[in-house]
């Protein structure tokens, strides 16, 4: 079995048992009649069973070969050294939360989403500027335009 395969079903199992739990989640008076306090934890589960069935399909599709040697001039940490590689990460995740009170929400959180996956090795290139765009923008747009959760603006609103 491969690490693709073994992560897919736990992550379905995981997915599986948060949905459970979600259901059992009691109605409020206070709670929002469109979404309610089950909505948001549905909508993670069915997003995690989701990514889960593409990583098992993936893993049963792709043949097995033997594990990639790291490109000598990559900017990734060294398979080996699984904790620098969290060190990076996390450094990222710092700098993120650093900078979201001044950029505002939707600015930082493009830029979190551009430096990891510069970091994981990805190429910066107009792509990838794309998709860090339109993740950032859907995330605004699921958070603070359908759910009406707060985010910092950043210095943006003063600026117009």
């Amino acid at each position: 079995m491969n690490r693709d395969l073994t992560f897919g079903l736990a992550g379905a199992g995981v997915a599986a048992v948060y949905s459970l739990l979600a259901v059992r989640i009691p109605d409020s008076a206070l709670a929002d009649a469109a979404v309610g306090p089950q909505g948001l934890p549905k909508a993670y589960a069915a997003v995690l069973a989701l990514l889960s069935l593409i990583l098992i399909v993936r893993s049963l599709r792709t043949p097995h070969s033997a594990p990639r040697t790291p490109d000598p001039g990559s900017r990734i940490p060294a398979p080996g050294s699984p904790l620098a590689r969290v060190a990076g990460l996390l450094l990222i995740g710092i700098a993120y939360v650093l900078i979201v009170p001044w950029l505002g929400y939707a600015v930082a959180l493009a830029g979190l989403l551009l430096a990891t996956t510069w970091y994981q090795g990805g190429v910066a290139n107009r792509t990838i500027a794309a998709v860090a765009v339109s993740g950032a923008i859907v995330f605004w747009l699921l958070f603070v335009v359908l759910l009406g959760i707060p985010h910092p603006a950043g210095v943006w609103p003063r600026l117009f």
